[in-house]
């Protein structure tokens, strides 16, 4: 097994059925298990270094959440200037990962064909914006780094994203009220995001995997600091308050009109989960050109001294939105070195073996149609490793 593979682990998922009903959901991830083993001992740059690139998915907020943490341990503050630079390039990245669910996961649950065509635009314009913040690809380095904008190209960039969004998101997302807006914009528009969000209410799947898991609240990032420090089991486990909880695109669309009236309707079921991706996916360019606008706006900064001291010591966490949800990673350092590092992603709140995964199924008929119904609902929930599924079915007492 390659490094990669042993840090982002796989998903095991087992439906128990007893009489033709859903008796228990048994969630087996390995994920947790392989970072604090593979960055302990290395020295702090070499970390960063080294982070983005076990990753396949998500590996700029990961880059990022590490040097957050690095930060943190040091006493370091970024200036206002980096930190917009480098939302901008997690909100590109969050924008890569969407279109990955639109175009090619999307599809095939539909019983489609996935758009390589239309990942590959959109993939191509977010590996371009780094080179055009960052020339010397150094935007992990601690306290930032040579932040030198190539306006010319992220705009071009930007452009094409957004041209990309419409496309596999339409328009209008932002302005719907109710399931009314939605569902005529859903028959009426020929996207695949609109063919899965008519798919789920003509099949009556809206409130398919329904609920009473919260939604993660948007905690401090000394509440993360406290229990990675304090317990290595937060990591493949986490809670708040002893509960597991809920992370992604359906917190951070919460606010929004039509948001309110799904979850009224359906709580935090199949359609309001699927809807929150694509609304979510829809406000991303205006989010980016905001990002890109404090950039400009902000004066140039020198960067940081370079932080490769041996006398690094101390802890931190650094934190960092995903399209999947809140990431957190926390690090220990001495002399330099890391002695300790811990994360929590959002596959183990969602795929908590007490979470919006398992809580959801139990108790539901397993009629023919719960593989697929299923499958729609770990699409939602969106793991970011192998998953694998399997039914177990055993006559009743």
């Amino acid at each position: 097994m390659n490094a990669r593979a042993s840090v982002e682990g796989t998903l095991s998922i087992q439906i128990v059925v007893i009489d033709a009903t859903v008796a228990d959901v048994r969630l087996r991830s390995t994920r947790a298990t392989g970072m604090e083993r593979m960055l302990t001992g290395r020295p702090m740059d070499e970390v960063l270094a080294l982070v983005p690139m076990l990753f396949s998915l998500c590996g700029m907020a990961q880059g990022i959440a590490a040097v957050r943490a690095c930060e943190s341990a040091l006493g370091m503050f970024p200036s206002p200037r980096q930190r917009a630079a480098r939302e901008l390039l997690i909100l590109a990245e969050m924008t890569a990962s969407h279109a990955w669910q639109v175009t090619m996961d999307w599809p095939r649950l539909l019983g489609g064909q996935p758009d390589p065509a239309a990942l590959l635009v959109a993939r191509r314009a977010v590996a371009e914006i780094p080179p055009a913040l960052y020339p010397a690809r150094d935007w992990n380095r601690p306290g930032g780094g040579m932040l030198k904008p190539n306006a010319p190209a992220l705009d071009d960039a930007l452009d094409r994203l957004s041209g990309t969004v419409e496309t596999l998101a339409g328009t209008g997302m932002m302005t719907f009220d109710d399931i009314g807006e939605l569902s005529r914009w859903a028959r009426s528009s020929r996207t695949t995001a609109a063919r899965m969000l008519a798919r789920v209410m003509t099949d009556d799947m809206a409130g398919f995997g329904r609920s009473g898991v919260p939604a993660l609240p948007d905690l401090p990032d000394h509440w993360f600091a406290e229990r990675l420090a304090a317990d290595p089991g937060f990591s493949a486990a986490p809670s708040v308050d002893g509960r597991p909880a809920e992370t992604g695109a359906l917190g951070r669309t919460a606010g929004t009109r039509l948001m309110t009236s799904l979850t009224s309707l359906f709580g935090n079921g199949l359609l309001p989960r699927l809807t929150a991706r694509v609304t979510d996916l829809a406000a991303l360019p205006q989010r980016m050109r905001e990002a890109a606008g404090r950039i400009a706006a902000e004066a140039s900064d020198t960067p940081s001294p370079a932080s490769t001291s041996s006398d690094a010591t101390g802890s931190g966490v650094g934190t960092a939105d995903t399209a999947r949800g809140r990431l957190a990673h926390w690090v220990a350092l001495r002399h330099g070195i890391v002695t300790g590092y811990r994360t929590v992603a959002p596959n183990e709140w969602n795929f908590h073996p007490r979470g919006a995964l398992a809580r959801g199924l139990i108790g539901l008929p397993a009629d023919d149609d719960l593989p697929a119904r299923v499958g729609l609902l770990i699409a939602a929930l969106d793991p970011c490793v192998p998953c694998h599924v399997s039914v177990e079915e055993h006559a009743g007492a």
